[in-house]
């Protein structure tokens, strides 16, 4: 995937997310349209359907065609679901460059706003707060392991977890202990995961 302007605006906007996958022991990252990280979105169809905002025909055709015809993401199709994702299918080598796409965005001196904010209470400056933010919008806010049957996201103000399968732990929280050392690609002049509570 090319990491261009539009698949950072899309991030930025919130459209698209990056979700870290675990399968067969193997990690994956995948950025992708935000819906296509809820496991079972027959739930949110059939919810729409009961409520009479869509119609019998409308409901079996949203089903057909979610996520390239799959409804219920589980280990089982998630090969599936990655040849249908390809392009969004990065590794942490791609994602370590994705900080680096902006001109005026300088990440040690972004990191000394943030530690000064959080150290000391520093104010931030309008333009140093955007900048924060665009930057924590190419955070991982989703985290799916199949192996273990863990769901966790941090779209704050959203239930996503209200959308995953009743045998696995799911909540909206923060997932980072979760990600190997190795894989953390925003580790890069400090940990920039701290972006995210500013």
């Amino acid at each position: 995937m090319n990491l261009n302007k539009e698949v950072l605006d899309g991030l930025w906007s919130g459209e698209k997310s990056i979700c870290f996958f675990v399968s067969g022991a193997k990690c994956y990252w995948v950025l992708d349209y935000k819906y296509n990280f809820s496991l079972d979105a027959e739930k949110d169809y059939r919810a729409y359907l009961d409520k009479g905002h869509i119609t019998q025909a409308q409901y079996e055709e949203a089903c057909r065609v979610f996520r390239g015809g799959i409804l219920k993401l589980t280990a089982d199709n998630f090969s599936q679901y990655l040849n249908s994702v390809s392009e969004g299918v990065l590794t942490g080598e791609d994602l370590s460059k994705i900080f680096e796409l902006d001109d005026d965005c300088s990440l040690p001196r972004l990191l000394k706003e943030v530690e000064g904010y959080f150290l000391s209470g520093a104010s931030l400056s309008a333009d140093i707060f955007g900048l924060v933010g665009r930057v924590a919008s190419r955070l991982p806010v989703f985290y799916i392991n199949f192996d273990r049957r863990i769901y966790m996201h941090m779209d704050q103000d959203r239930f996503h977890e209200e959308l995953s399968y009743s045998d696995w732990t799911s909540k909206c929280s923060d997932f980072s202990f979760l990600i190997p050392d190795a894989e953390r690609y925003w580790m890069k002049s400090g940990d920039l995961w701290k972006f995210r509570y500013v």
